[in-house]
């Protein structure tokens, strides 16, 4: 099964991925608590991280599918300008269709060429048109190939009809990418909140805790003590600190979907990101 039609199937995919993370979140509490059973991470990060874990797979199928759907709406516009060339020399819409599946437009061609192939077969081109949008899944296409479908119902001369078609494509596209350029600084800024916050836990664990450990245990010695920090080890603190700072991340990625992409699933690539390089700079920079 490929990545769209897993894509198609997202929501059993999701519900699959949560129920195996909740699976595997309740047997590592089971051995932790149960059976005493050690982890590299103390229990609650653990949860954390293999939920994390699991979900990051419908998380990458949607992000390929993203991916794969916005270079299709990139090439668009270009596809639009030769199908209109092809009419105004007195092709069908049909053949102008088939005759631009020539051309290189990137991830669209593959599409053009299937689409192609499905008319050489006799399949009627409302029926072709249906069949592909269901498979792009994209705002851009849908308005794109639902106004061709009306083209060639209306018949006659169509290059006019065309030429409207491809301007409406080309200022839609146009404004989508202005939105996404406006919105890329939130999801930056949520970055650098997330990075600002785990580099002060280091400075704090490495550093004032550290020291203050280390002073409350030579004056301990002495017969005086810091009595707020009796029975607290500095490995405890790390611990507490990189479970608020993955949670911080958890939090983080999801509102970076939100804000940039305007999606909370969208955001679990981030958090993969940001959960990752807490684990990795919590296990470099921290004592």
């Amino acid at each position: 099964m490929g990545v769209r039609e897993l894509h198609a199937r997202r929501r059993t995919l999701y519900l699959a991925s949560a129920g195996t993370a909740a699976a595997a979140m309740a047997a590592m509490a089971f051995l932790n608590l149960s059976l005493g059973v050690d982890f590299p991470f103390p229990i609650f990060s653990m949860l954390l991280l293999a939920g994390v874990g699991i979900m990051a797979v419908p998380g990458g199928v949607d992000w390929w599918f993203n991916r794969w759907r916005g270079q299709i709406d990139d090439a668009l516009p270009t596809f639009l300008s030769d199908v209109t060339s092809n009419a105004k020399t007195g092709f069908s819409l049909t053949r102008s269709l088939e005759m631009a599946a020539d051309n290189d437009y990137g991830a669209l061609s593959k599409e053009l060429k299937r689409m192609r192939a499905q008319l050489s077969w006799g399949i009627p081109f409302e029926d072709v048109i249906r069949s592909e949008l269901k498979r792009l899944d994209s705002r851009i296409a849908r308005r794109t190939f639902g106004v061709l479908l009306e083209a060639n119902r209306a018949g006659g001369r169509v290059e006019d009809m065309l030429e409207a078609i491809q301007r409406h494509t080309m200022e839609l596209h146009q404004i989508e990418k202005e939105v996404r350029n406006n919105l890329r600084p939130f999801t930056m800024t949520t970055y650098i909140a997330v990075f600002i916050f785990l580099g002060i836990s280091i400075v704090l664990v490495d550093t004032f805790f550290a020291g203050l450990i280390n002073a409350n245990s030579s004056a301990a010695g002495g017969g005086i003590a810091f009595q707020g920090l009796s029975g607290i080890s500095l490995a405890s603190i790390k611990s507490a600190f990189l479970q608020i700072a993955l949670v911080e991340a958890v939090i983080g990625g999801l509102g970076a979907g939100k804000l940039g992409e305007a999606s909370f699933a969208a955001g679990i690539k981030h958090i993969v990101i940001l959960v990752v390089a807490t684990v990795l700079a919590f296990q470099l920079f921290v004592v």
